[in-house]
């Protein structure tokens, strides 16, 4: 039997008899997850269990667990995973314009003939700003409570690097790289400011609101044995 939980990374004592990994999920959704978190992640043996939107196979539930099993369960809430997410647009949006003029002066510089690696790892920064944008507005819309917030400017602005980040790879296909360098200061920048901005007013709106921010059940709030 199993005799010890990893929750977010804290040892919890399991007093009742869990034989299985379903028997074990099920134990720690019933007494330990509180209200609007779910659990985002489970190890079992170093092992990461794949499920989605909350359900867990029949075989995967049916695993064995014994006294050395190590079974580890991250929790969240819809407001920390958006706090997360926010925290790290800011992060990468500050390391971005930390580097852009910079950038944007080679690319000037360079000639049509000659690569420039930076251009490209631009591309995949700012793509992913835009992802992180995107997941956080799913989350927060997906929400309970989520008519409290306003996510629209940010998910604003990831439209708009979206649709900037076409017009830049258009121009980098074409190797114009002083196209691409008037996108980076005349688009990106200002936009990445603007997310700055916007990105800490929603932090400071979901904090406000975080203990009524919540998943309801059919978005995956809890884990199902399928």
């Amino acid at each position: 039997m199993l005799k010890k939980i990893l929750v977010n990374n804290r040892l919890v004592p399991v007093p009742v008899p869990v034989l299985t990994l379903g028997q074990a999920l099920g134990w720690v959704e019933s007494t330990l997850v509180p209200a609007g978190s779910f659990v985002t992640r489970v190890i079992l043996d170093g092992e990461v269990i794949e499920f989605d939107s909350g359900i867990v196979s029949r075989r995967m539930a049916d695993l064995p667990l014994g006294e050395k099993s190590r079974l580890e369960i991250q929790m969240d809430s819809p407001a920390s995973l958006a706090l997360q997410t926010l925290d790290t647009i800011h992060s990468l949006s500050s390391a971005i314009l930390g580097t852009l003029k910079s950038i944007a002066v080679s690319a000037w510089q360079t000639r049509p003939a000659d690569k420039l690696p930076e251009i490209m790892s631009l591309n995949d920064d700012i793509r992913l700003v835009i992802d992180l944008v995107g997941h956080v507005n799913d989350l927060l819309l997906s929400a309970t409570a989520a008519k409290l917030l306003d996510p629209g400017p940010v998910a604003g602005i990831g439209r708009l690097l979206e649709h900037n980040l076409s017009s830049y790879n258009i121009a980098r296909s074409q190797s114009d790289w002083k196209a691409c360098a008037k996108v980076m200061l005349n688009r990106f920048e200002p936009l990445l400011k603007d997310l700055l901005v916007e990105s800490e007013t929603l932090q400071i709106r979901v904090l406000a609101i975080q203990p009524q921010l919540s998943l309801p059940a059919e978005s995956g709030g809890g884990l199902r044995v399928v």
